[in-house]
């Protein structure tokens, strides 16, 4: 009787102590999904590194699927899709582990998609595949429709597109799964109409789709369509009006994200100042009167310094003079081209101009090419001149440097003058970055993969961090938009 009742007791204290150590893993999940709602990606990914060894302690094979699959989303939101297919494959055999058919089967359409996004469409073609039968055996309608719709935009996008596919496999989801088409899937079935020949479809589908955007970004690529389309049918004034209009929107985008840049950075500047006028109260007079002194010590060394330089470089300054006024040019023009940009939205300080410039040159290209066979080449070769031009060009360098000074305050003097330790490869990621580049963009101009180019940011952001320059938040500000 007595060793019945110590097993009885010993079974309800494991199953006590897996019960709370399952709560654990749960609220830290629920801790890292809310740090990555906010953004804050390197806390949640600490988070679920911790919920993470617990699991594996424990064997929890559903909490670690959970745990993989949102550390997968961290890196596709930070443009790391090699690592997002990764914890995408770990999360599916710990799925399999689990016995959760549904969650394995909804990951590995996830896996299927990242895949895609990273042009492996011959991996990402036959996932689809299996998602839709599976999908289609399980009555998850849902998925299936998903999986229909992931395959179209699949066969209009590979070397060898296939239209009449992906129209039947739209036609599938609209017909025999009785699911509402997108604006972004009427977007495709007219340019499947249009690879196919049939304009007039193409241009009816066109109009549907336009109809049923809802937000800026659906209206935009409805356009983009609707420039395909135009274009295929010879109607090339109205390709560039849509062309134009999505211009027109990923320039508001950018200008948008800039301005939300700008008022963190107001605020988080306004916040420090605060804080800096509370330690100086607290501070004692001999802490002031040493601070103080070094200051002096400081600028004493900085002025005897530059004065030494300049008599130094007198005779050489004198040579680059003309150099100087050159660059003095090309910072005036940027100038003026960015105040006639912000007229559209005149609050607007960090926007970049290198979009309106691109525009500019490639219809003017369009323009002079237009209805003959050197159109796409003399396009290819412009926007392959402007890569080229930030990637080998120091005057475009100076050119973007110069803008920031003038626009930001002397940023990037202010950089230079605060971590002169800084390498010129940190100086020149620092100025694509505060400029507004996009991952996607510095990674072409430099000829390195998105995942590198943002792991030098990561690093770039560290060395700022740790460095004792005072103007380091603004810094920080500048290239964390």
């Amino acid at each position: 009787m007595g060793r019945a009742l110590i097993t009885t007791f010993l079974t309800l204290l494991l199953v006590s102590c897996s019960g709370r150590n399952g709560k654990e893993i749960e609220d830290a999940v629920r801790y890292g999904e809310e740090l990555q709602a906010e953004r804050l990606f390197s806390e949640a990914m600490e988070v679920y590194s911790d919920a993470e060894a617990k699991a594996l302690k424990h064997g929890d094979q559903h909490s670690l699927g959970t745990i993989y699959r949102q550390m997968a989303r961290i890196y596709n939101a930070t443009g790391n899709n090699a690592d997002e297919i990764v914890y995408l494959d770990k999360a599916i055999e710990a799925f399999e582990a689990a016995g959760k058919p549904y969650n394995t089967l909804h990951v590995y359409f996830e896996s299927g998609v990242a895949r895609y996004n990273v042009q492996d469409y011959a991996s990402a073609e036959k996932m689809f595949r299996n998602t839709v039968f599976h999908a289609h055996q399980a009555a998850d309608t849902l998925l299936e429709a998903a999986g229909l719709e992931a395959y179209a935009a699949l066969c209009l996008e590979k070397k060898e597109q296939d239209p009449v596919l992906a129209i039947n496999m739209l036609a599938r989801v609209a017909n025999e799964l009785k699911c509402p088409l997108t604006s972004e899937d009427r977007g495709r079935l007219a340019y499947a109409y249009a690879l196919t020949g049939d304009h007039e479809a193409a241009s009816e589908w066109v109009v549907k789709a336009l109809q049923t955007a809802v937000t800026p970004s659906e209206t935009a690529q409805a356009r983009f369509r609707e420039y395909q389309v135009e274009a295929r049918a010879g109607n090339y004034r109205k390709a560039l009006e849509a062309l134009e209009a999505v211009m027109e929107h990923s320039n508001s985008v950018t200008i948008e994200s800039l301005k939300r840049s700008v008022s963190s950075a107001r605020d988080e500047s306004r916040d420090h100042q605060h804080e800096l006028t509370r330690h100086k109260l607290k501070a004692t007079r001999t802490t002031v009167l040493l601070i103080a002194l070094a200051c002096l010590s400081v600028i004493f060394a900085m002025v005897s310094y530059i004065r030494y330089q300049k008599l130094e470089t007198a005779k050489r300054l004198a040579e680059e003079k003309a150099e100087t006024e050159r660059y003095m040019i090309i910072a005036e023009e940027l100038q003026a081209r960015l105040k006639a940009a912000s007229k559209r939205l005149p609050s607007e300080k960090h926007m970049s101009i290198a979009r309106f410039d691109l525009l500019e040159r490639l219809c003017e290209q369009y323009y002079v090419y237009e209805g003959t066979d050197n159109l796409q080449g003399k396009i290819l070769k412009e926007v392959k001149s402007v890569i080229e031009g930030l990637r080998e060009d120091p005057k475009a360098m100076k050119g973007l440097e110069m803008m920031l000074d003038r626009n930001c305050g002397n940023l990037v003097a202010r950089l230079r003058e605060q971590m002169p330790k800084l390498k010129p490869d940190d100086i020149r990621l620092f100025i694509f970055a505060a400029c507004g580049f996009s991952s996607t963009t510095i990674s072409t101009i430099l000829e390195k993969d998105k995942g590198i180019v943002y792991n030098r940011i990561w690093r770039l952001k560290g060395k700022i961090s740790a460095s004792d320059a005072p103007d380091k938040e603004d810094f920080l500000a500048s290239i964390n938009g």
